[in-house]
């Protein structure tokens, strides 16, 4: 939280401007919600130091840009009519899953697969090794002694979450390659602070495996992305009339294409072959509640940790809007407010480091 000092040293107008950005970023959600008031608080403080920051170097924060007044407007025409399958058949080359990823699900899957065979197969990608030690001494594990090998890295880590971890870098590494460019930064830096968000979530409430939420987080608006490469001329639609009617794009979608980013997101993982939970994170973190009897938590975990994300203005292109909080995703995960505090402690530095790992060391 900022200090006093910070604090008095910010003018009464950029504190001003500071609280009229969280009066558009929280403008959606539920207030009444506990977590909710504690995310202002959080959010206003994170601000602030940003703005100190910007006052130091000259330069306007983002996240200090106020979105335009949603203005009301009709449905705007639709370049071209969207079907799942054909946004699909569209973007075959990025639905084809990478071999390597292939070679970890059958190692994982194989009752016969060792720690010395996910470590052989991480080990043939030069590249990949090099990001996977870079993450595994970085903030997001505060190791106290430097992993040097796949292997060691495999018998600290463990077999499973590793080679999660592997998958999950694999996967934003093949997606960045083919689609670089400012809004798809936005959206890696959204899609790693809400997996980052989401391990701290997991670890916080004593969840197995934490790195199977990393990577739901990683995963969990991927159907955005070919929206953005099949059809760019509707995703830019989409955000244009959510801009104009001061929606999210998760509304804005299901409005002007009848489906969204979730039904394809939900497809894609399924004709991947990926977990249950994973596929459960990606087609309902934006209506956890909708299977209550669901043997997954990961939807809940997911849900909470995209709105702390973006309420800490780590949000895509156009999706500023902190979501309305389940209160059955919160109630589901046992998680009081007197953790929040662990979660967000030195989360931007989390956020910042691992994004850096990921998104640069991919190119």
């Amino acid at each position: 939280m900022i200090s006093s000092e910070l604090l008095e040293s910010i003018d009464p107008e950029s504190r001003e401007k500071a609280k009229a950005v969280l009066r558009v970023r929280f403008r959606h959600t539920n207030h009444d919600h506990p977590l909710v008031a504690q995310l202002v608080r959080f959010a206003y403080s994170e601000l602030l130091e940003r703005l100190a920051a910007s006052l130091d170097d000259g330069k306007l924060d983002p996240a200090l840009q106020i979105p335009q007044q949603p203005v009301e407007t009709s449905a705007p025409h639709i370049p071209q009519s969207l079907s799942i399958d054909a946004l699909l058949s569209q973007r075959i080359n990025l639905v084809a899953l990478p071999q390597l990823v292939v070679q970890l699900q059958e190692a994982i899957n194989s009752p016969k697969a060792s720690a010395d065979d996910i470590a052989k197969i991480i080990s043939n990608d030069v590249k990949l090794t090099a990001s996977l030690l870079r993450l595994v001494n970085s903030p997001l594990y505060g190791l106290a002694t430097r992993i040097e090998t796949v292997s060691r890295a495999v018998a600290i880590i463990g077999l499973r979450p590793l080679a999660s971890l592997a998958m999950g870098a694999t996967l934003l590494s093949g997606f960045n390659r083919q689609m670089h460019n400012e809004a798809m930064e936005q959206f890696w830096l959204h899609s790693i602070a809400c997996a980052t968000i989401a391990k701290r979530l997991a670890e916080q409430t004593n969840r197995q495996e934490p790195e199977r939420y990393f990577v739901d987080g990683l995963l969990h608006d991927i159907g955005r992305l070919f929206i953005l490469g099949g059809f760019p001329e509707n995703a830019e639609a989409v955000y244009n009339y959510a801009s104009a009617m001061g929606m999210s794009l998760h509304e804005a979608e299901n409005a002007l294409i009848g489906f969204s980013h979730v039904d394809i997101g939900g497809r894609i993982l399924e004709k991947w072959n990926l977990s249950e939970a994973t596929t459960a994170a990606v087609r309902l973190h934006h209506t956890p509640e909708a299977q209550p009897e669901s043997p997954f938590d990961d939807q809940h975990i997911i849900h909470l940790a995209d709105a702390i994300a973006k309420a800490l203005g780590y949000h895509a292109r156009g999706d500023f809007y902190v979501p309305k909080v389940s209160n059955f995703s919160w109630t589901k995960l046992g998680l009081g407010l007197n953790r929040m505090d662990d979660i967000i402690a030195n989360l931007n530095l989390e956020i910042e480091t691992v994004a850096h790992i990921m998104l640069y060391a991919s190119l």
